[in-house]
């Protein structure tokens, strides 16, 4: 487009412009899963619209509406893009600075369109408070987003900063500008700026899309890693389910052959569990689960593997760890669950559990090392419960 077409003929294109973005913005508003701040963003199209609609009509309409209504719309547009902008964030969006700068504005330009006509002054005045909002927008959008979101965060902020460029030009050529009797004088500043806002809103809107996308995006990630949690643990006291712990076994098992280290399985359950339940209640007995899965976590490694099998037995797997090892390790778990009270009605009742463990044998499938470990455990308990055997 050459910079010096007619200026009134842009703002035929702005006001097109404008409505058409609005009525994509406002389809996807209502069609689409959208966030805070959107409704504000699709809102603004309309004063913009409605702004240069305005301005174009000048001259056949009478100057309060062509001047001083019209860019009172011009300026609330940007003011609406920086509360959707701080909405979107989950920021207060209120502003009373900018609120506060359109009674100004309006002030400016009834002096300089009536007591004292300067189209200069007007186009200063409408320049720079603009150029001070949409600055504001763009540091909104730039300062603490998270990594995730920064390329929609960052792409949206460049576009406003990019505009907010054009505004500071128009300011510093401001001075060097003859006296203008209208502001339709097609200088190649002025065409610029009408350029710009052509262009950088449509810029902008394509970021709005891109944050709201990448938002919607990661959210999606999050829940289907919450479906996946919930598919892989047990629902009570949330350590893996059976089908769970077999499928991350087999991967450890895979990588205990690559790197010839060992893997040993233990397998506990509570001692006289049945009794604690029926003595105590369910509600009771889930909450001694509970607490006996806490208690082990803080006593395993990140890598290990714990997994509820079924009742009140439990599997765990231990990675790079001999006989030794893991005799050690179950002894440090079953002295940690001895110490573990659950408070019933008739005052504390201490808990105990039989541990039995096995290596995990190269070229041994899983059932079978599940099952030299379930003979330890009955020997456990064959010895007088609570204590372990490996």
């Amino acid at each position: 487009m050459n910079l010096l077409l007619d200026n009134r003929t842009q703002d035929v294109v702005q006001v097109a412009v404008s409505l058409m973005l609005c009525i994509l913005m406002l389809i996807a508003w209502r069609t689409q899963k959208t966030y805070p701040g959107f409704g504000r963003w699709t809102a603004s199209k309309l004063p913009h619209a409605l702004g240069w609609l305005l301005v174009g009509l000048r001259g056949a309409i009478p100057d309060w509406a062509s001047v001083f209504v019209a860019n009172g719309l011009l300026f609330l547009a940007p003011v609406l893009l920086y509360e959707g902008i701080r909405q979107f964030r989950g920021k207060s969006h209120h502003s009373i600075l900018h609120y506060g700068l359109l009674v100004v504005l309006l002030g400016a330009f009834i002096y300089f369109t009536w007591p004292h006509p300067n189209v200069n002054a007007r186009l200063l005045v409408i320049t720079i408070f603009t150029a001070l909002v949409i600055g504001r927008c763009a540091y909104a959008l730039f300062v603490d987003v998270p990594p995730e979101l920064r390329p929609a965060f960052w792409f949206t902020a460049i576009m406003f900063g990019l505009y907010d460029v054009v505004l500071f030009l128009r300011v510093v050529t401001a001075a060097s500008l003859p006296a203008l009797l209208t502001p339709f004088n097609a200088d190649v500043w002025q065409s610029l700026l009408i350029l710009a806002t052509i262009v950088m809103p449509i810029g902008w809107t394509f970021g709005f899309f891109m944050m709201t996308n990448q938002r919607l995006t990661l959210e999606l990630g999050h829940a289907e890693q919450e479906l996946r949690e919930m598919a892989a643990t047990d629902f009570l006291t949330g350590a893996l389910n059976r089908r769970a712990f077999l499928e991350l076994s087999q991967r450890e098992l895979e990588r205990a052959h690559r790197t010839g280290q060992s893997l040993l399985l233990l397998i506990f359950d509570i001692d006289h569990f049945k009794e604690y339940n029926d003595a105590n209640g369910h509600l009771a007995g889930d909450d001694m689960l509970c607490k006996i899965v806490a208690t082990c976590r803080a006593n395993l490694r990140a890598v290990d593997l714990l997994s509820r099998w079924g009742g009140d037995e439990f599997v765990i797997l231990l990675p790079d760890t001999d006989q030794a090892g893991g005799l050690i390790v179950a002894e440090k778990l079953r002295r940690a669950v001895a110490y573990l009270s659950g408070q019933v009605d008739s005052g504390q009742s201490r808990t105990t559990i039989s541990v039995g463990g096995s290596l995990w044998l190269p070229g041994e499938d899983g059932e079978t090392a599940l099952r030299r470990a379930d003979i330890a455990l009955y020997q456990a308990k064959e010895r007088g419960r609570n204590c372990v055997v490996v």
